[in-house]
């Protein structure tokens, strides 16, 4: 792997403005799905109508942004499934499941990341499914171990998956005088299990499975209205 210039200020602080860029282009789509009708009043019958078009025109724009970048900054060949990737996916989803098993008890019923998937539920909940299922396993991952991880880094693995899923963990949920920390340390261990995937199979699509079998878990669990251990 070449790290020759990887720290240059420069590279550095165009790398930390990129990163926020796509972090932000990522979060776009799925805030269209926000407002209410409280806030929309006789606006809302038109919004309820045309937000999911526009979230699906923005999702496909953000996403193949995205994906173009990082198909630009892996600094390594993706390297194929064998029988040691899924081993990982393996073990890598049995401790996101008790992860969540050990915290959900502990954190409290509503949030801020909670109760926006709440705002969304209740103007489109199959998009909000979608998006649960689909959409955030690739791009969160892409975003938060595919680019960053090539950025950030390169010269220390270990700080790299750290500050990984440190970063997840806080955009999940803001550090402050209200955050819940139960939740906000169930996301940085569950991005640092998937930062660690990411490094270890040198395939994206590997802690893209992972993150799927999380969430998809959750559903079945019967637990994903409270959306407490969605990532």
């Amino acid at each position: 792997m070449n790290t020759k210039n990887t720290n240059h200020p420069i590279k550095v602080i165009l790398h930390i403005i990129a990163f926020l860029f796509l972090f932000l282009l990522e979060q776009i789509p799925l805030s269209i799905l926000t407002l209410t009708k409280k806030e929309l009043g006789s606006g809302y019958q038109t919004y309820h109508k045309i937000a999911p078009v526009i979230t699906i025109i923005l999702l496909i724009v953000s996403a193949t942004i995205i994906f173009f970048v990082f198909k630009r900054v892996q600094k390594f060949p993706t390297q194929k499934f064998t029988k040691k990737t899924w081993f990982i996916i393996v073990i890598a989803t049995a401790l996101t499941l008790l992860i969540n098993i050990v915290t959900v008890p502990f954190m409290r019923s509503s949030n801020t990341n909670v109760d926006a998937m709440k705002l969304v539920a209740d103007n489109s909940m199959v998009l909000l499914m979608f998006f649960s299922i689909f959409v955030a396993p690739i791009l969160e991952e892409i975003i938060f171990r595919g680019i960053f991880m090539n950025w950030f880094f390169l010269s220390s693995p270990l700080l790299s998956v750290l500050v990984s899923g440190i970063i997840f963990g806080y955009v999940h949920a803001p550090f402050g005088a209200g955050t819940d920390w139960i939740y906000a340390l169930s996301k940085i261990l569950l991005g640092i299990v998937l930062a660690a995937v990411y490094y270890r199979t040198k395939n994206i699509k590997a802690d893209i499975a992972v993150h799927f079998l999380n969430n998809l878990l959750a559903i079945v669990a019967g637990l994903f209205t409270a959306g407490v251990i969605f990532i």
